[in-house]
């Protein structure tokens, strides 16, 4: 079996970050995925690994920041127009979610609640290990995680709401899987990038700061085979990896805002 993706790898940086995967009760934590052993010299240790929750939804919104600058109207999050009280809910610049006829730019990308995104954004999961030099059976992002018991509010010294939070430290990677994409919408994905600049909650206390640091663009080919070991079929995983070539990265504004037009047209002679 073969087959070809071309793949987005985002290198970033967060002095603290808290992305938010469940609450329970008073707890707020990032979603533990179990334990796995790593080896440090001759002796062998068990990490956490934690899943990096909101990376493509980060990534929308920093999308939806890209088409606002270029006055290009795209989906809005939700479906609805306001709520039972008259609160509007989708602002000047987006039509609600799925309303566009032709897809606007966003909902080719992302889909809707019942078409299915063209893209992935996945990440290895993190972990906190103190040794400088291990070794690990699976692929992991070694960053520094904490916990913290915060006190919301107190009387006389004597706390009255208390909560328990999880944070992250450090570089970090997630990779965007483009392979259904055209070069343009390739292109518009890369400049939504340069929005990027808080990840998870407390945006408010000073949480979430990232900092992309650079991105590479990759044209992946994977070969699977089986290959025979005393009456086992082994799979084989062969992946050659070459670098994803665009032409400029500044001339997508025409093709998107051309197709914006042809919609704004279209649906002036529907009137």
């Amino acid at each position: 079996m073969k087959k070809t993706k071309k793949q987005i790898n985002v290198h970033a940086f967060t002095p603290i970050a808290k992305p938010i995967n469940t609450s329970i009760q008073k707890n707020s934590t990032m979603l533990l995925l179990g334990e796995i052993p790593y080896v440090n010299g001759s002796k062998t240790f068990t990490t956490k690994l934690y899943y990096l929750k909101g990376l493509r939804g980060m990534l929308r919104h920093a999308c939806m920041d890209l088409a606002r600058a270029y006055d290009i109207e795209v989906c809005h999050s939700s479906e609805k127009t306001e709520l039972r009280d008259g609160t509007k809910l989708v602002s000047q610049g987006f039509h609600p979610l799925g309303a566009c006829d032709p897809p606007c730019i966003l909902r080719r990308i992302f889909g809707t609640f019942r078409e299915d995104s063209r893209i992935s954004v996945s990440a290895d999961p993190i972990t906190s290990i103190s040794h400088k030099e291990y070794i690990t059976e699976v692929p992991v992002q070694k960053v520094h995680i904490a916990s913290e018991n915060r006190i919301a509010l107190s009387y006389d010294r004597i706390p009255i709401q208390d909560f328990r939070q999880s944070y992250f430290s450090g570089y970090f990677t997630f990779s965007i899987d483009a392979t259904q994409l055209t070069d343009d919408e390739i292109k518009f994905l890369l400049e939504s990038l340069l929005h990027i600049e808080y990840y998870g909650g407390g945006r408010s206390a000073g949480y979430g700061h990232v900092k992309i640091l650079n991105v590479e663009l990759l044209h992946i080919t994977i070969e699977r085979k089986f290959e025979s070991e005393n009456g086992t079929l082994k799979v084989v995983e062969e992946e050659k990896v070459t670098p994803l070539e665009l032409d400029t990265l500044d001339d997508w504004t025409e093709s998107i805002s051309l197709s914006a037009l042809t919609q704004e047209l279209e649906l002036m002679d529907g009137e």
